[in-house]
């Protein structure tokens, strides 16, 4: 029986569903957050991938599915993968669109942390990953504020790994260039046709299992990956 659990946030679709699947196959109970599960679940993954339909800016409902599950299992692993990009000229930004991004990207990974912390704090240690961008490194025209998010999350996740390290918690700022996803469906920037001008999300999820893999007393803090060309469509 699976005794130790992983939180996903963003675990319906992209980057955040591919590092669910890849730790469940790591033999972790994975709780999934998503707002809209569209694939069939894999009758293999029944009973390790619990499937929780929420909004992840619906505080309380998210705790309170945190709180069952790590009263069910070991909390070990949280990964801060949902996200959302809105792109264009900031002047032209709403109101509604600018809190959308810093609640999902930024607050919600620093509530879901400080639970986290606390938990593992009582478990001997743990991982938190948190998905961010390698927009959080560069200026961002047309992105300003997507990017100061994944900017503050990388801050965020620097800062809270120099308190908590001594506890055995590692914090991993994961920053991916441009991935297939979904996540730019409201750009007019896709990424290109090229296979080698964007990651597929199981790169990314790649990348979180072989930080997994590693010694247990060392970590990489930051990861940066990229793909070999540079090239939008």
């Amino acid at each position: 029986m699976n005794t130790e659990l992983a939180f996903v946030t963003g675990a319906s679709s992209g980057i955040g569903r591919a590092i669910a699947l890849m730790l469940v196959r790591k033999g972790y109970h994975v709780t999934g957050i998503g707002r809209v599960f569209k694939d069939e679940q894999d009758p293999a993954e029944d009973g390790q991938f619990d499937r929780m339909v929420c909004d992840v800016r619906e505080t309380g409902k998210l705790m309170n599915i945190l709180n069952k599950a790590s009263s069910e299992y070991t909390p070990k692993i949280l990964v801060n993968a949902a996200g959302v990009g809105y792109y264009g000229l900031h002047e032209n930004m709403t109101p509604d669109r600018i809190k959308e991004m810093v609640d999902v990207n930024l607050t919600t990974p620093m509530i879901l942390s400080s639970r986290f912390i606390k938990l593992m704090r009582e478990n001997a240690g743990g991982y938190i990953f948190n998905i961010s961008s390698v927009t959080a490194c560069k200026v961002n025209t047309h992105g300003a504020c997507y990017g100061a998010t994944k900017a503050g999350l990388s801050s965020f996740g620097d800062s809270v790994f120099e308190e908590a390290r001594k506890h055995g918690v590692k914090i991993v700022n994961i920053m991916p260039d441009m991935t297939k996803t979904n996540l730019y469906r409201n750009s007019d920037l896709d990424v290109s046709d090229d296979v080698r001008a964007y990651l597929l999300p199981e790169d990314v999820a790649n990348a979180v299992g072989n930080v997994l893999d590693m010694r247990g007393d060392t970590v990489i803090s930051e990861l940066k990956i990229v793909p070999i060309l540079r090239k939008f469509s």
